[in-house]
């Protein structure tokens, strides 16, 4: 019975074994915590490569420049109301159609320059693409008859409107809006105005009078041509205008070209179409002209192919 009771009172396990237990017990458990480290970090390091991935700047090839940069330029000036108007047709069909660029000014201290100017310029973006160039100038005919049908001469506006398909410049212009182009740094005018005051040169080169009369007149700078004479005369180009590479181009109303000097305006277009509309501004407003005119611009700057590539 005490030999029984002595293996009773006996430890369950010896020390020798308990400790042992112990110890791999805690090696297992170190183990552990080391195999749930490593995982840890290793997906800490994949979520902060995951991060800097969506944080990187793309790295493909950049699109190319856009054929035809584009941007425009209104302001009344010191005018009680905005008389210039212009439109664009559509950028996204630009390879399809070409772009129509339209600009006209409403005639200052006649009825209604303002609505006539947008009406017209609305109205030939609207009937834009045509099926044929040709057609143009009987249309501007037809809205000047119209126009005088309403206001009996009292009423019109002037119109320069630049249609750019591939390579090609067509344009059509009544009046003295300007439409100007800038290349290898030189400045064209691209259109004749239709001011009274180049009839009265031609009549003084017949020895009329003396040129130099022509110039003194009072009615030299008013308009030949409108949109809103019965009979009108459209300048227009017969064969499409080449473009060459960087060529820029300004359409734009007397309140920029009688404001600025040619060299102000070369000095803006030389810059990106919307530079130059900024440019523009800056020098109208510095001039501080009394009874500034509205002022109306569209800056084009043609990136495309020359002649041969085209």
């Amino acid at each position: 019975m005490e030999r029984v009771l002595s293996w009773l009172n006996q430890p369950l396990f010896p020390d020798t074994v308990i400790r042992v237990w112990m110890a791999v017990a805690a090696g297992a458990a170190l183990l552990l915590a080391l195999i749930l480290a490593f995982f840890l970090i290793r997906r800490k390091k994949k979520k902060k490569r995951g991060d800097q991935a969506v944080e990187e700047p793309i790295t493909e090839r950049p699109e190319p420049l856009p054929e035809l940069e584009l941007a425009n330029l209104q302001g009344v000036g010191s005018r009680e109301e905005q008389q210039d108007a212009f439109g664009i047709s559509r950028m996204d069909r630009y390879e399809e159609d070409g772009l129509l660029a339209v600009l006209c000014d409403g005639m200052g201290g006649m009825a209604e320059g303002g609505m006539i100017a947008a009406e017209t310029a609305s109205q030939l973006v609207g009937i834009f693409p045509w099926a044929d160039d040709s057609d143009v100038p009987g249309w501007v005919y037809q809205r000047s008859a119209r126009v005088y049908q309403q206001f009996r001469g009292h009423g019109g506006t002037t119109l320069v409107a630049a249609l750019l398909k591939e390579n090609r410049l067509s344009f059509w212009c009544v009046g003295d809006s300007d439409l100007f182009l800038l290349r290898e740094n030189k400045l064209y005018g691209l259109n004749t105005r239709q001011e009274f005051k180049n009839d009265l040169i031609l009549r003084a080169l017949d020895g009329a009078f003396p040129v130099e009369e022509a110039f003194q007149d009072p009615q030299a700078g008013a308009l030949s041509e409108y949109i809103g004479k019965e009979d009108v005369t459209c300048d227009y180009t017969r064969m499409p205008f080449l473009l060459q590479p960087e060529d820029a181009l300004l359409l734009c109303s007397d309140g920029v070209s009688d404001t600025l000097t040619l060299k102000q305006i070369r000095e803006a277009m030389a810059l990106s179409s919307q530079a130059c509309c900024d440019k523009l501004e800056e020098e109208i407003l510095a001039a501080g002209k009394p009874g500034q005119d509205n002022y109306t611009a569209i800056a084009m700057k043609y990136h495309g192919k020359n002649e041969e590539e085209s």
